[in-house]
């Protein structure tokens, strides 16, 4: 293997392919990346076996090759040196690296060893508009588990029609759920009527995390049905996907509420912010008093002291206590455009609805605390 490519693509490259490195493993294959010459260009590939990356960039090839080096210490070394030209060879089982008055030698693994990353199935490959699925991402992944103890929970719902697609994420406390309708029809593969999903969200926040400026991305199966695939111009991310049965998430919505409040987002973020302060030295709870034609949040830590602040809402419905912990509503808020939320709610122990009322099709049901007397 023989190539020449600029220090800045393979930079950029390397700092993004590095992420998919496995940290610690018992297999010295995983610590590192796969380099491979492929049709004119340069691939990065990197695993830890359940999320892995392809990665291109333009390179001159005067052989073709390919073998694999560790991650760490490769990906610090590019990123001193200087911007511009730089010259790749494997020679004796050593990958040489030449930029302007450097020259070293990396230890290699053969590239026989790296594990065999999935195709894409073609048949499943299906199109859908990128911005809208990052953009919804952002929305609803803070509500996925991050623990193990139920696995499925770590990941998002994505489910696919002709006519829109919907991301769900809980972790068993919050519930978060965005609707997309399209305005130009999708076509899935096989003629299906309705695809399901449950991918990693960490896998999800990658994409976004990775998306250009590009404005369509495909989406779809492998050639193993466990994993799937994420394609762009110029990179793969293939990811497992999640073994196991998602909740029947519709039952958790409640069909209906008594009480509903309308209130500023500027407003209650900020009253969010001021009961923090006390409410994250006693367990995360607010308290909200729903009167007629306000809000009054509170927080009490009996080491701290104590708060109270009322917001001005247009209340509909009945008089309500309830509690809630205030991080669940700060991540919604977080992601807020509008200028008024909707809270719905119906008893002090069953769940609530918080809505941004610049996008109905975006739904946060939180779980209630149970008040202390």
């Amino acid at each position: 293997m023989k190539l020449t490519l600029l220090q800045e693509n393979l930079n950029i490259a390397l700092g993004n392919v590095s992420r998919f490195v496995s940290p610690k493993t018992q297999l010295p294959i995983l610590g590192n990346i796969l380099i491979s010459t492929d049709s004119g260009r340069l691939k990065l590939s990197a695993t830890n076996l359940e999320l892995g990356i392809n990665y291109w960039i333009g390179a001159k090839i005067e052989k073709e090759g390919s073998i694999t080096v560790p991650s760490k210490e490769i990906t610090e070394f590019v990123s001193y040196l200087s911007t511009g030209k730089i010259d790749l060879e494997l020679q004796n089982n050593l990958l040489n690296i030449k930029a302007n008055n450097t020259d070293s030698d990396f230890a290699t693994i053969p590239a026989a060893d790296f594990p065999t990353m999935p195709s894409a199935n073609k048949k499943s490959i299906f199109e859908i508009d990128l911005s809208l699925l990052t953009q919804s991402v952002s929305q609803i992944a803070f509500s996925a588990a991050t623990d193990d103890t139920r696995p499925v929970l770590t990941g998002i719902l994505c489910q696919f029609t002709r006519d829109n697609f919907s991301l769900v994420a809980t972790d068993g406390f919050r519930l978060s759920q965005k609707i997309i309708k399209l305005v130009n029809p999708i076509t899935l593969p096989d003629d299906k009527d309705k695809l399901s999903f449950i991918i990693p969200s960490r896998t999800l926040v990658e994409v976004a995390k990775l998306a250009k400026n590009e404005t369509k991305i495909k989406i779809g199966s492998c050639s193993d049905d466990h994993q799937f695939v994420f394609i762009l111009e110029d990179l793969e991310l293939i990811s497992s996907l999640l073994d196991g049965e998602y909740p029947d998430y519709q039952r958790i919505i409640p069909p209906s509420f008594n009480t509903n409040i309308f209130v500023s987002t500027a407003d209650l973020s900020q009253a969010i912010k001021m009961a923090s302060v006390f409410s994250r030295e006693s367990a995360n709870v607010v308290k909200f008093n729903i009167k007629n034609n306000s809000v009054e949040l509170s927080a009490n830590a009996p080491q701290i002291g104590k708060n109270k602040i009322n917001l001005d809402a247009r209340v509909e419905g009945e008089p309500l206590e309830i509690a809630f912990n205030y991080k669940f509503i700060s991540d919604f808020l977080a992601v807020c455009k509008g200028k008024e939320v909707l809270i719905k709610l119906n008893e002090s122990l069953t769940p609530g609805s918080f809505q941004d009322q610049s996008d109905p099709n975006f739904i946060h049901i939180i779980m209630p605390v149970r008040i202390q007397d």
